[in-house]
């Protein structure tokens, strides 16, 4: 099949093509028109996409939506390839399941935890840019906004230092093949797949560890969780994926995106620095704006209708477009615009319902972080050209990288 055919029968299938070079640049139009021709679309293929926020709302809140089990999950390869493999995930779970193992993991990322991994994080970016700034240009995702979250969610399991470009190289592999089917290759869904293998590996060897030799870290917390009978073997390695995969790429994309927006918005990026206090809600408005994470899909577990004119029959797939619910007009005012002193930001970045991110509060500080420590140290940072590249996914948006330059003024190496 060529790609131009592939390209239009994407676009039969979503009501938009995300092959398209425009729509990876800037999804938002595209969403735009979704959003006031067919706000509720129905694909040739039997699922459904909404991208009103009052339809997302309904999707991400209502348990009558949940995960596909079974045979059903396969299904859902043609726009999460990958997906089959992530069963194991508590996020796709439904519950009781998902309940028991959101009560394990909760506590080692509370609010208590955030507040004492912030000295962390804080020398974690200055040392980061000790480096990254000593260069006229450098990539700020490869250098900077990758390694950063890595490195914390490293520190809360207790990888070892000499471990750890091992498991982000595996790690890389295995984000790779989980966009939309149509644009992973065969090399990327074998290399996901051995990257599954060899991490599931690793942590089944260094939960072992943790049984023999205890820590205060999070695999002995799991491997405790196991040893009492609270949760499987494969639950405990696919949490300790899935926190690679969610608390690492997320924040990523999120310090990425967010520094992106301010440098293409000097008036607010110089409010960022100019009033500390708006910090929370330039934060709340980053996620909005172009969030890291544009679409949740769910199954109907039972028949539920949308509308007077729109009912989702029990076993049927659909996709909500969070990135196009929070631009929308009907409840956020001007949403094209970047307004970090927005007030009701009601975005739905962070999911809804019993699902909502359980992470949110440790991206949310290490990305308020990351953007203070970056744009007070480099005042004159600047795009080193246009020529951005976006990751091939559906679900995701996020740089493969941002080349910036560091201009005059930089602070090369702080005081610690």
């Amino acid at each position: 099949m060529t790609e131009s055919a592939v390209s239009g029968g994407m676009s039969a299938l979503l009501g938009f093509d995300p092959l398209d070079p425009g729509f990876r640049l800037d999804p938002y139009p595209h969403y735009a028109r979704l959003r006031e021709e067919q706000p509720i679309f129905r694909s040739p293929l039997g699922f459904w996409m909404v991208t009103r926020h009052r339809d997302c709302s309904l999707l991400l809140q209502d348990p009558r939506f949940g995960y596909p089990e079974g045979d059903a999950a396969k299904a859902t390869d043609l726009f999460a390839a990958g997906f089959s493999s992530q069963r194991n995930f508590f996020i796709f779970m439904n519950p009781p399941d998902h309940t028991r193992m959101r009560d394990i993991v909760r506590a080692w990322l509370s609010p208590r935890v955030v507040r004492s991994l912030r000295p962390y994080v804080q020398a974690a970016a200055d040392r980061l840019l000790d480096e990254a700034l000593r260069r006229e240009e450098f990539d700020l995702i490869g250098s900077f906004a990758h390694a950063l979250p890595f490195g914390v969610i490293c520190e809360l399991l207790d990888v070892p230092g000499d471990d750890r470009p091992m498991i982000m190289r595996l790690a890389q592999d295995y984000l790779a093949g989980i966009g939309p089917a149509v644009s992973v290759t065969p090399e990327q869904h074998q290399a996901r797949d051995e990257a599954v293998a060899a991490l599931n590996d690793y942590f089944r060897a260094l939960s072992a560890r943790r049984r023999a030799v205890p820590g205060s870290d999070v695999l002995t917390h799991l491997t405790q969780a196991l040893d009492g009978g609270s949760m499987s073997e494969d639950e405990l390695l696919g949490t300790c994926i899935l926190l690679f995969v969610a608390g690492h790429g997320t924040t990523t994309n999120l310090i990425g995106n967010s520094t992106l927006a301010l440098l293409r918005h000097p008036e607010q990026r110089a409010r960022f620095l100019a009033e500390p206090k708006l910090e929370g809600s330039a934060i709340e408005e980053l996620l909005r704006y172009d969030a890291p994470t544009q679409m949740s899909f769910r199954v109907a577990l039972e028949d539920v209708p949308l509308d007077d004119d729109h009912v989702v029959a029990a076993g049927e797939q659909v996709l909500a477009v969070r990135g196009a619910a929070n631009r929308d007009p009907a409840v956020h005012a001007d949403p094209d615009r970047l307004d970090l002193g927005r007030t009701d930001n009601r975005h739905l970045t962070f999911g809804g319902g019993i699902h909502v991110c359980l992470g949110s509060a440790l991206g949310r500080m290490q990305a308020r972080t990351a953007l203070r420590t970056l744009l007070q140290r480099a005042p004159a940072l600047a795009l080193a050209g246009e020529d951005l590249a976006y990751q091939e996914s559906l679900m995701v948006r996020g740089l493969k990288a941002l080349h910036v330059s560091t201009g005059p003024g930089a602070v090369v190496e702080t005081e610690r």
